[in-house]
């Protein structure tokens, strides 16, 4: 008489189902990592914007004081000489985790430096701003901004 007693997993059960359990956990896994890759990529971008409108708050400061001024970028950073000083001033807007590079100014390619006179008729700048990840240059935005003064105000 045999007893047909027999409890317990198969090899083939437990293969199937260490199998199974594997898909799934690579499938959650790579969830989990696309999505903290996204998160990471948003907060990147958002600190670039927020330095970004530090840099363009400084420029309509300048551009509403400064009679002629110059401005250029190189080497990830933006350069504003102003040119009414003698000897002529200079500041360097430049992050240690930011690249900015002027994209346009007055919507002509800039690939030189740009002389600002903000007291002639128009005193309005338009300004092209390229601001990315010095880690991930993949990872940027670009900021198109106006540099305006207030019309009847006497800036000297």
């Amino acid at each position: 008489m045999i007893q047909d007693n027999e409890r317990g997993l198969t090899l083939i059960e437990v293969l199937a189902t260490l199998t199974i359990l594997s898909i799934v956990s690579v499938i959650i896994w790579s969830i989990f990592l696309q999505g903290y890759n996204f998160s990471q990529k948003a907060i990147s971008k958002n600190f670039i914007l927020q330095e970004s409108n530090i840099l363009i708050t400084n420029l309509k400061k300048i551009h509403q004081t400064v009679v002629t001024y110059d401005i250029k970028s190189e080497n990830c950073d933006v350069k504003v000489r102003n040119l009414t000083t003698s000897p002529t001033q200079e500041e360097i807007f430049d992050h240690a985790k930011i690249c900015y590079k002027i994209l346009e100014i007055n919507n002509v390619n800039s690939s030189t430096s740009g002389t600002i006179e903000p007291n002639k008729k128009t005193g309005d700048l338009a300004l092209k701003i390229r601001a990315s990840d010095k880690n991930n240059s993949d990872n940027y935005i670009i900021i198109d901004t106006y540099l305006y003064r207030v019309k009847g105000v006497d800036y000297q």
